[in-house]
């Protein structure tokens, strides 16, 4: 898999998974791109390119699996119809990923917009 079709999205920070996510790659011999920044850059780099924060959407569009660090990449993700992995890092992790891939249709932000008016009695 060419370097630009695996990508991780998010911050360069361990707490998002990221280190997991680094030993795999080592061990899967792949490189990826990073969108994002943080105090593992120079980690990252080592398995890939960083391109700091930028607009993630073109890289999704062209990657076939997503690393999220977070489950706003992976809703944008699941939109573009990118298969995602994630890499838990601890128990709170673990349960937060299962409980997010459980869902099977988001919204649309306009539609959270809406309800959200609703529910503040603006609409």
């Amino acid at each position: 898999m060419e370097e630009s079709k695996i990508v991780f999205v998010g911050r360069l920070q361990k707490d998002t998974g990221i280190l997991e996510f680094l030993k795999w790659l080592k061990i899967k011999n792949k490189r990826a791109v990073f969108v994002g920044d943080g105090d593992l850059r120079n980690e990252c780099e080592k398995y890939g390119k960083a391109c700091g924060f930028t607009d993630p959407k073109p890289f999704l569009k062209k990657a076939k699996l997503c690393v999220p660090g977070g489950y706003l990449t992976y809703i944008e993700a699941k939109k573009i119809g990118c298969k995602t992995m994630v890499f838990p890092n601890n128990p709170l992790k673990r349960d937060y990923w299962n409980e997010i891939q459980k869902v099977e249709k988001f919204p649309s932000w306009k539609q959270i917009a809406e309800e959200y008016l609703k529910l503040w009695g603006k609409k």
